[in-house]
């Protein structure tokens, strides 16, 4: 399935809320990326990283997307798979300590 960006908007910085285009939606934690890329230098300024916006067909989500050579873009699927892996982590952590405290 070719997911899209519905919404994108900042939970607080450095992590974003994405929403896809099924409902699927989660906080997706860019400072690993911020800290270690320097492509990713600009989103160090809080007020630059707030501007953040999706592309107008949902492609992708970023910043500067008008500015062709100057974006910091994401591609949707990439960041659906992080956001699925996070959501199975989280569950089976419930799950676990559903069962710990069942025992």
């Amino acid at each position: 399935m070719n997911y899209r960006i519905a919404d994108v908007s900042v939970v607080r910085y450095p992590v974003l809320k994405v929403t896809f285009n099924d409902g699927l939606s989660g906080e997706y934690d860019l400072s690993e990326m911020i800290a270690n890329g320097p492509i990713f230098e600009p989103l160090r300024d809080k007020e630059f990283f707030g501007a953040v916006a999706v592309d107008p067909h949902g492609h992708t989500f970023g910043w500067n997307l008008d500015d062709i050579g100057n974006e910091i873009d994401f591609c949707p699927d990439a960041t659906r798979i992080r956001i699925e892996e996070q959501k199975v982590a989280e569950l089976a952590d419930h799950y676990r300590a559903s069962r710990s405290a069942a025992e």
